[in-house]
């Protein structure tokens, strides 16, 4: 019987002796893999990632991650576009001559004034520079704050430098312009945070969530993906895979040396496997209210004409937010709920 249950949670108990990465698949079925393509293309010819190890062994991929990260510098506007003039926006630049192309178009005034701005920008990782961005002509385009992140205390794990600039769109578009006129990439949606992910700096999971605390719309969304970003679920996961190389161990070892060892207590193993399997449920069930927190609750209340439609909708939301937005023959009311929990709809 323990055995049975060990193969249930465990299907990959006998793991095969080379395992192709699936990274390595058709990259246009997913732009995931798509980006991963692109980040080999600097390749002369095309690499197999093959594992050799038991894919259960920690860092087994680690090498692999290594070999597929793309060596191009991208730059992108990080802010956001279109909303209206704001006071700030950030230019990031990303990449292994991240340094370099920021300091073909930054220029610290301190150096400016003193030398000319003929010297070579040499920043401090982590530490502020106030100066100016300048085009191909030498043309002052932008006042910023250039922020430099040296490897591997970056987002991306690699030379990271955001330029601070003024929020207006042209203000932006001109940096970002400059940045790429002088050696850098124009980054894909997402690659920034695919860089991460490839580099090791996030888990899959994380990565999600980032995109899951972008888009959030309520507190509580925004609260359910940072502790998603923290490590939530990835350690639940790692837990459990901790647990059940144990039991598969035990088992094994039991196997080829059953003389050996002392008998084996089932009642203790199945209430192991009882905890892992009332933890999976626990994480199924958290993840349809996740879901919930992402697309918000609607909910229409049907009935004639002052009957009490809106003081239930009252009750229910604890605000007096209810409005009949629709009437159709004056017999359905459709509703909007505003709550805390929940975002509008």
């Amino acid at each position: 019987m323990a055995s049975s249950l060990i193969r249930l949670l465990l299907p990959w108990r006998q793991p095969k002796p080379h395992h192709l990465f699936p990274f390595s698949l058709n990259p246009t079925k997913t732009s995931f893999l798509f980006h991963l393509r692109r980040c080999q293309a600097s390749t002369s010819s095309p690499k197999r990632l093959i594992l050799t190890q038991d894919e259960r062994s920690k860092g087994s991929l680690s090498t692999e991650r290594e070999a597929i990260v793309g060596s191009g510098t991208i730059a992108a506007i990080v802010t956001s576009l279109g909303g209206g003039p704001a006071a700030v926006g950030i230019v990031r630049i990303s990449g292994p001559t991240a340094v370099a192309v920021a300091g073909q178009v930054f220029r610290p005034v301190k150096r400016w004034k003193e030398e000319g701005g003929c010297v070579a920008w040499r920043p401090k990782s982590h530490f502020v520079e106030y100066g100016y961005v300048l085009d191909n002509d030498g043309n002052v385009i932008d006042e910023v704050l250039a922020v430099p992140m040296l490897a591997p205390r970056s987002y991306t794990r690699e030379d990271v430098v955001e330029l601070q600039c003024h929020g207006n769109d042209v203000c932006l578009h001109r940096v970002l312009r400059a940045c790429l006129e002088a050696g850098a990439t124009l980054a894909e949606p997402g690659e920034f945070t695919l860089r991460a992910f490839l580099n090791g700096r996030l888990d899959l999971s994380q990565a999600e969530n980032i995109a899951r605390l972008i888009s959030a719309k309520s507190a509580a969304a925004a609260d359910s993906a940072l502790a998603g970003i923290q490590g939530g679920f990835s350690s639940l996961v790692k837990s459990l895979k901790i647990q059940c190389i144990e039991l598969l161990t035990e088992l094994e070892a039991r196997l080829d040396f059953e003389d050996e060892l002392p008998p084996l207590c089932l009642p203790s193993l199945i209430d192991k496997i009882s905890v892992m399997r009332h933890d999976l449920q626990d994480a199924l069930d958290t993840a349809n209210y996740d879901k919930l927190l992402q697309s918000g609750l609607q909910i229409a209340i049907i009935g004639r004409p002052n009957v009490g439609k809106s003081s239930i909708l009252n009750a229910w939301s604890k605000w007096i937010l209810a409005k009949a937005l629709i009437r159709t023959h004056n017999l359905t009311d459709i509703l909007k709920m505003k709550h805390e929990k929940y975002p509008p709809l």
